[in-house]
C-alpha cells in the first residue's frame, strides 16, 4: 500500500462545472430567449453561473488545501 498516493477527481470536477456552465449560458439562455421563455431564461442564467461559481470555488479552495499540505 503506498502511503500518500491518492486518485484525485477534482480536477476533473471543476472542468466539468466550468464548461457545464459555459454551455448553459451559451446553448440554453440563447435558446430561451429566442423562444421567449423568460422565467426558464432567468432559471438558466443562475444555474450557468452558479456553475462556472462552483468550480471557481472549488478550484481555488483545492490550491489552498494543496497549499497547505
Amino acid at each position: 500500500m503506498g502511503a500518500g498516493l491518492t486518485i484525485g477527481y477534482v480536477n476533473f470536477t471543476v472542468m466539468l462545472f466550468l464548461l457545464a456552465g459555459t454551455a448553459i449560458l451559451r446553448i440554453d439562455v440563447k435558446a430561451y430567449e429566442a423562444a421567449g421563455m423568460n422565467k426558464e431564461k432567468k432559471a438558466a442564467r443562475f444555474l450557468g453561473w452558479f456553475n462556472i461559481g462552483l468550480g471557481l470555488v472549488t478550484l481555488i479552495g483545492n490550491l489552498i488545501v494543496k497549499g497547505l499540505t
